[in-house]
């Protein structure tokens, strides 16, 4: 009985701190808007090279976005659950996250779990997948310029054919997304990319933070001064 009661307990704070987590998601301010990525996004998809589109799709990122932007943004191998893929992180916070992503072998499996919602612009190559949740074998497919969303905890299997290219951003509580990334990379015998990965992320968290306390401070400063 006493074992009962503490699973009990555990499983209503588990509970607790989950509807938490969703309630803060919910209510908490953004930096990116998601309709402003995808209209850049669907303009770099239009370019006729995909050198163009990663050209236009960063330089459109930083006309709105270049204060909580890396100053210095490279590829990086990120493994996925199953999909050996390429990131190029154009921001990554705790809870929201703007990047491209790229195949340059076709690959293929699921993504791993995401608490998280995300929506994508397929750049250059195609993108295939297979939902779980289907009675019959149709496949989805989407191509240059086309947009999909993956919903938090949704499953699929994806395949990206070779060359692929897909601009995504996404909101909810990415650590988990960053376990799944360690947990693949070290099973996978990857671990110096993993680190090397999250090195480079921590100028960039910091960075992104550093602008919005600047920002909060600026804001309460005027409000005290009676500015606003």
């Amino acid at each position: 009985m006493a074992l009962l009661s503490s699973k009990l307990r555990y499983l209503l704070l588990f509970y607790a701190l989950f509807q938490g987590i969703q309630f803060g998601l919910r209510w908490k301010s953004y930096d990116i808007s998601p309709k402003q990525f995808k209209t850049i996004a669907g303009k770099a998809a239009g370019a006729p090279t995909i050198s163009q589109s990663m050209s236009t799709l960063t330089s459109g990122m930083k006309n709105y976005y270049g204060p909580i932007m890396p100053r210095h943004i490279e590829w990086h191998a990120i493994q996925l659950g199953g999909l050996s893929l390429r990131i190029y992180p154009m921001l990554t916070m705790f809870t929201e996250f703007a990047a491209a992503f790229s195949a340059p072998f076709p690959t293929s499996g699921r993504p791993g779990l995401h608490w998280a919602n995300s929506t994508c612009t397929v750049l250059k190559g195609k993108v295939s997948r297979f939902n779980d949740d289907t009675q019959d074998e149709s496949v989805d497919t989407f191509s240059s310029g086309m947009v999909f969303r993956h919903g938090q905890f949704e499953s699929y299997v994806y395949d990206l054919e070779k060359d692929t290219f897909v601009a995504c951003y996404g909101r909810g509580f990415l650590p988990i997304s960053s376990t799944v990334h360690v947990t693949s990379g070290i099973s996978l015998g990857e671990p110096l990319s993993v680190l090397k990965f999250y090195i480079a992320q921590v100028g960039n968290y910091w960075n992104a933070l550093s602008h919005t306390l600047q920002t909060l401070f600026q804001h309460y400063k005027a409000r005290a001064a009676g500015e606003l």
